[in-house]
């Protein structure tokens, strides 16, 4: 694993962080996590509660990264790049890293606690935290996606069955 690090961390310096870049990847994670979801639910079939549990978290991160993506397109459509903040780059190469070994996991997870225990990794993951550092900073678009982001959540039913799971806080408005 460290000789794929040492490699993403090269692609990376080589790769700068504007706001499209971040919105990319940020996607991309979301998408991924869905799937990890997914693999849960269609792995714990047999657990009619947890398959609920698993497809509502995978639908969140499915409407995460349909957002990230509808905003990324609205940015090159307009043919911007946005900010440019090289300080992410750092921070969303670990959460790949921290993405791959949680997809391994989920991948042979072989009773409920280990499922729960990679969901709550994955839910602890850094990723909510690169979204409210992004608002923090103030940039304009990020705010308007974490609005639309709150927007899309509101409209579901919040109604994840009990799992030992605490629901993520959400992001802060302005």
């Amino acid at each position: 694993m460290r000789q794929f690090e040492a490699v993403e961390h090269a692609r990376n310096l080589e790769n700068p962080m504007y706001v499209v870049e971040i919105l990319e990847r940020c996607a991309d994670q979301a998408a991924r996590t869905a799937r990890v979801y997914r693999g849960l639910a269609e792995r714990f079939r047999a657990d009619a509660d947890r398959i609920h549990l698993w497809r509502e978290l995978a639908l969140e991160e499915e409407i995460h990264a349909d957002i990230l993506r509808r905003e990324l397109k609205v940015f090159q459509e307009q043919e911007q790049s946005g900010a440019f903040l090289p300080e992410f780059g750092d921070r969303l190469l670990r959460l790949d890293v921290e993405s791959r070994q949680l997809e391994a996991r989920a991948s042979t997870a072989q009773s409920l606690d280990d499922a729960l225990s990679i969901a709550v990794a994955l839910e602890q993951a850094d990723l909510e935290n690169l979204y409210d550092d992004l608002v923090l900073q103030g940039e304009p678009a990020f705010r308007l996606i974490c609005e639309r982001l709150e927007a899309a959540l509101a409209e579901k039913p919040q109604s994840l069955p009990a799992a030992g799971l605490a629901k993520r806080e959400r992001l802060p408005h302005g």
